[in-house]
């Protein structure tokens, strides 16, 4: 797994760079899909080299990506192993020029997430994860291994555009917030130490958390849904995730400071 880590990063680091090249373009080629989420040239531009990639990098390897039609449960619940993509997390702050946006790249291996790379094209940044190999993140070349924050004052991660009541009303606790778009990215803030959770209420896909999963669980953290259950993948015809929360340091009462009902 480890020999295809490398590959991955560098993958998603050419991907950043298509996206990159059409950033702050007026010609953007925003379009919706029939789900109604806005789709760019950016969003299909990294697809495509993600793709091309890892079909030269493992041509074994399935492929499941959110800009690629998702085969039918029937055809693929027997993947033992598939890449689970999104080529640009963050498409809306991509439009809105925030900066706040990621390509997400995961390795599942029997339903369960065990390698992550996610890239912040405009800051230079890669988180990146893989089994029983710690979390880290990646800047100007050097990488240092990343950690949950031990408790201290709560510290949640919000949408730039999020009401703060959308969050605290599920929240029993005193905090504070740090905005950020792409919900990839504030999970790795949670990976990193400089926030302690992110509740995403709303509509996500699997390949909004693949990634995410396994370097917030490597950093010393955890993902469930709303219930404090495990996310599941590639077990359902919906690739459609449930409400979920990303948590820092397992030392906190999460289900005692969370009543997401």
């Amino acid at each position: 797994m480890n020999k295809l880590l490398e590959p991955c990063i560098l993958l998603a680091e050419r991907a950043g760079d298509a996206i990159m090249a059409i950033y702050k373009n007026g010609d953007i080629g925003k379009e919706q899909k029939l789900d109604n989420t806005p789709v760019t040239k950016a969003d299909l531009a990294a697809n495509d080299v993600l793709v091309a990639g890892l079909e030269a990098l493992a041509p074994n390897i399935p492929i499941m990506s959110e800009e690629t039609p998702i085969p039918a449960l029937a055809d693929r619940q027997h993947w033992q192993r598939y890449w689970l993509l999104d080529p640009m997390d963050g498409t809306g702050e991509f439009i809105l020029e925030s900066g706040d946006f990621a390509v997400n790249i995961a390795l599942i291996e029997n339903n369960q997430p065990v390698l992550g790379v996610i890239h912040w094209p405009t800051k230079g940044v890669t988180y990146f994860a893989s089994a029983d190999n710690g979390a880290f993140k990646r800047k100007n070349g050097s990488d240092k291994q990343i950690f949950v924050a031990s408790p201290d004052n709560l510290t949640v991660a919000v949408s730039r555009r999020q009401k703060i009541e959308a969050v605290s009303q599920y929240l029993n606790a005193q905090f504070t917030t740090v905005a950020l778009g792409s919900c990839s990215l504030k999970a790795c803030i949670v990976a990193e130490g400089k926030a302690d959770c992110f509740l995403r209420i709303g509509p996500t896909g699997e390949w909004d958390t693949g990634a995410s999963q396994i370097i917030v669980e490597q950093a010393g953290g955890s993902i469930t849904d709303a219930e404090f259950n495990p996310l599941t993948y590639n077990q359902r015809e919906s690739t459609e995730n449930p409400d979920f929360i990303v948590m820092g340091h397992p030392d906190w009462e999460w289900q005692k400071m969370i009543n997401p009902h």
